[in-house]
């Protein structure tokens, strides 16, 4: 049995990852994983694996239980690994974390006369854009 910070350190960790594979995908969480279950054996690194797959396959079905299952599981490997790798404590909060693709970002200026938002507008608009040409 696990001491009750190890429980609770692991518990957090899974809902934070089943969250992040519900919202992000496996695709993204993947690697993460693989990184933070770097020190286990090879199959704990499989099982690790796995589980993302499982994951993002189970919570495809929009079900509350689906993802009840999930954080479970997760809450076990999690526990297991950090039973055996004490070190691996401070690496728990950057396992669900994941950078957002960066997007762009256009910005909208109104010069005249007229109601511009929420409105009808009424004359011409000129369009200016500050970005390289196209072609």
């Amino acid at each position: 049995m696990y001491d009750a910070e190890l429980t609770a350190v692991a518990t957090g960790a899974a809902g934070t990852l089943v969250a992040a594979i519900a919202t992000s995908g496996a695709e993204q969480i993947r690697q993460k994983v693989a990184h933070f279950f770097r020190r286990a054996d090879p199959a704990q690194q499989r099982s690790a694996a796995q589980a993302v797959d499982d994951t993002a396959a189970a919570l495809a079905s929009s079900s509350p239980e689906a993802h009840e299952l999930a954080a479970t599981v997760w809450t076990q490997l999690i526990a297991r690994y950090l039973d055996e790798h004490r070190d691996a404590m401070g690496e728990v909060g950057e396992l669900g974390v994941v950078t957002p693709l960066a997007s762009k970002v256009w910005n909208q200026y109104n010069t005249g006369t007229g109601t511009f938002i929420g409105g009808d507008v009424h004359g011409g608009m000129t369009v200016h854009y500050d970005g390289a040409p196209d072609g």
